[in-house]
C-alpha cells in the first residue's frame, strides 16, 4: 500500500525521462481508462506568458457563475495537488494513490513522462468529479503537448513570445505554429494581442468556418490605476455592446488586466453558448477578491517583498516595467534564479538597468542554472551582484539588505518562488 508522499516522490522520479513531446503515451493511458477527457466540455489554453493566470481566472469566473469547474495547470508552487483542482479544491490524496496503484506498471513500461501521467490523472479526476467544464493549460507548446488529445470547445491563445526554443523552434512563427496546434475543427478560438508574425501563423490554422475572436478587434482594456495594492481598469466590449468601468483587481500588473479581459471574453462566450446569463457583478467580485499566488504577489509591506514566477525575458521584462513605474532603480533589489533552458543574458541586461542590487541564486530543481554562470551575465553591467547558491540563504541575505522604502522582487522560476513561499508558511 502506497502513501501519498511516496507516490508523489515516484511521480517526480519520472522526470528522469525528461521532456518527451508526443501523444502516443497519453493516448495509450487514456484509452486504458476509457478516454475520460471526452466526458465534459473543455477550454484548452496555450501560449507563452499568462496562460496559467488566464486559465485560473476563467475557472474562477465560471465557478463563481455556478458551474462545477475543473482546472489543470502546471507547474505547482508548493504542493503537487495545486495542479488539479475542482472549484478551487485540490485533488484528493487518496485518488492520486489509487490512480498510481492502478497505472504504475503501464506508466513505467511505456516510459511515460511525469506530465503524461499528471495530465491523465487530471482527466480521470474531472470525470470522477462530474465537472461541468474543465480548463486545461498546456505544459509545453501545444501540438505535441500531452494535453492535446482533448477536443476543446474553446481554444485560447495567450501572448506568444520566445521560450523553449530547443523544443518549439527559434522563430516566433515556429513557436506560434506549435501553440496553434491546440486548434481543432469545431472549436471557437480566442486570442490575446499577438506580434504580427505570430498572428499571421495563428490565422493559418483557422478554417473559413472557425469562429475567431482576436481581443484587440473587439475589446479594449484601459488601465486607470496601477499600484502595489490593486489594479483599476475599464473594459469596453464592442461585441456585446458592454462597458464595464472602474473594475478593481487584486492581481497586480497591467498585463494581468489583459489576462482578465481575455478570461472575461472566454467565460462569457462559454456561458452564453449555454443560454446562461453572464453576471457583471460576479465578474467584479471575482477580480476584487481573487489572486493567483506567486504572480506579483506582495507578501510584506515596508519594505515591500514581492514574489513573481516570471521566468523568461518577456515575462521578466514586463514585471520590471510594471515595478519601474512605482519603484525607483535605487530602491529596487532583485533575487533571481533560473532553470537551464532560459536565455538569461538578455534578462540580465534588462534587470541591471532597473535594479540597484541583484542577488543570484539557484532554484529548487535539478534543472537549475548554475548561479556562477548567471552571475557572469551581469559582468560589466552597472549593478551590484551577490552570488549565493543556497536559495534560503540568498533570501535571508536579500531581506536583510532592505531598508524602508525599498522593494525586493523574487523572480526567475516557479521552483524558486514556490520553495521560498512554502518555507515562509
Amino acid at each position: 500500500m502506497y502513501s501519498y508522499s511516496s507516490v508523489v516522490q515516484e511521480l517526480f522520479d519520472l522526470q528522469k525521462f525528461a521532456i518527451k513531446l508526443g501523444l502516443d503515451n497519453i493516448r495509450f493511458l487514456c484509452a486504458k481508462m476509457d478516454n475520460p477527457q471526452n466526458s465534459y466540455p473543455i477550454i484548452h489554453v496555450a501560449g507563452t506568458n499568462g496562460k496559467g493566470s488566464t486559465s485560473f481566472f476563467i475557472a474562477s469566473i465560471l465557478q463563481a457563475m455556478g458551474l462545477k469547474t475543473g482546472l489543470f495547470t502546471s507547474p505547482h508552487l508548493m504542493d503537487f495537488r495545486e495542479r488539479i483542482t475542482v472549484n478551487g479544491k485540490q485533488i484528493n490524496r487518496d485518488f492520486i494513490v489509487s490512480f498510481w496503484e492502478a497505472n504504475k506498471k503501464t506508466v513505467l513500461d511505456r516510459r511515460a513522462t511525469f506530465f503524461d501521467r499528471t495530465a491523465a490523472l487530471s482527466f480521470l479526476y474531472f470525470k470522477q468529479q462530474n465537472v461541468d467544464v474543465a480548463i486545461i493549460e498546456t505544459g509545453l507548446g501545444g501540438r505535441l503537448d500531452s494535453t492535446n488529445i482533448v477536443q476543446p470547445e474553446i481554444a485560447v491563445i495567450t501572448p506568444i513570445h520566445f521560450d523553449h526554443e530547443k523544443q518549439l523552434g527559434n522563430t516566433l512563427r515556429k513557436i506560434a505554429g506549435e501553440k496553434a496546434g491546440i486548434i481543432k475543427p469545431g472549436c471557437s478560438v480566442f486570442s490575446a494581442e499577438q506580434e504580427a508574425e505570430a498572428l499571421t501563423e495563428l490565422k493559418q490554422h483557422l478554417t473559413p468556418h472557425t469562429p475567431f475572436f482576436y481581443l484587440p478587434d473587439y475589446l479594449k482594456c484601459s488601465l486607470k490605476e496601477l499600484t502595489l495594492d490593486h489594479t483599476r481598469f475599464d473594459l469596453m466590449d464592442k461585441r456585446n455592446n458592454k462597458e464595464l468601468l472602474n473594475i478593481i483587481s487584486r492581481q497586480l500588473g497591467g498585463f494581468q488586466a489583459q489576462n482578465q479581459c481575455l478570461a472575461y471574453s472566454v467565460s462569457r462566450h462559454f456561458l452564453e453558448q449555454r443560454k446562461y446569463a453572464f453576471s457583471e457583478e460576479i465578474y467584479r467580485k471575482v477580480l476584487a477578491g481573487t489572486i493567483w499566488p506567486g504572480r506579483l504577489q506582495r507578501v510584506r509591506r515596508e519594505p515591500d517583498i514581492i514574489f513573481d514566477v516570471s521566468h523568461n525575458y518577456a515575462g521578466i521584462s514586463r514585471t520590471l516595467e510594471f515595478l519601474q513605474a512605482l519603484v525607483s532603480r535605487k530602491n529596487l533589489h532583485v533575487l533571481i534564479g533560473l532553470v537551464d533552458d532560459k536565455e538569461y543574458r538578455k534578462s540580465a541586461r534588462f534587470i541591471a538597468q532597473r535594479a540597484e542590487q541583484v542577488t543570484v541564486t539557484e532554484p529548487h530543481t535539478h534543472r537549475k542554472l548554475d548561479a556562477d554562470i548567471l552571475a557572469e551575465a551581469f559582468t560589466g553591467l552597472a549593478v551590484s551582484v551577490k552570488t549565493i547558491k543556497d536559495f534560503n540563504k540568498a533570501y535571508e541575505f536579500s531581506c536583510k539588505q532592505l531598508q524602508k522604502g525599498q522593494t525586493l522582487l523574487i523572480t526567475g522560476s516557479h521552483y524558486l518562488t514556490g520553495a521560498l513561499l512554502k518555507n515562509r508558511k
